[in-house]
């Protein structure tokens, strides 16, 4: 007889933008912050890595501000996925991400989420990781 383990319970994050003109939460089963060292995303977060935080599946809510959200289709991923970014049209703050190849996916960045101080459990493409960045996580993840 096979036990199947439980599914955890839903966790629900809420983000704002720097303008404060969107205020959005997801609610869904928690799959950890990572960080992304891909050049999109450090382009994308204007940093040398994204903090990124992932719900799947996870359901996007607008408390406010939904008609301000924009979005940008990147189609040179290293993945060679496409990835929506979605950010503040007003404050041009990252808000998340959603990838077509993987329903119900929902990627908040971590700078917009309120009060989060979670450590990374993983990180991405650390082949592009820039060589003054200090290990993070013990976990090298696998796409």
């Amino acid at each position: 007889m096979s036990t199947k383990k439980p599914s955890p319970p839903p966790t629900t994050l809420t983000a704002t933008c720097n303008c404060a003109a969107i205020q959005l939460s997801v609610t869904g089963i928690d799959k950890g912050s990572v960080l992304c060292h891909c050049s999109n995303c450090r382009r994308a977060s204007g940093s040398a890595f994204a903090y990124n935080h992932r719900f799947l599946p996870g359901e996007l809510t607008f408390a406010k501000g939904e008609e301000a959200i924009r979005q940008y289709v990147d189609t040179n991923t290293k993945s060679g996925n496409p990835l929506e970014r979605h950010f503040c049209g007003t404050c041009g703050c990252p808000m998340f991400m959603k990838n077509p190849q993987f329903k119900g996916l929902i990627v908040l960045h971590g700078g917009s989420l309120e009060d989060h101080r979670v450590q990374p459990r993983q990180e991405l493409f650390i082949e592009d990781k820039r060589p003054w960045v200090g290990e993070v996580t013990s976990k090298k993840a696998k796409l």
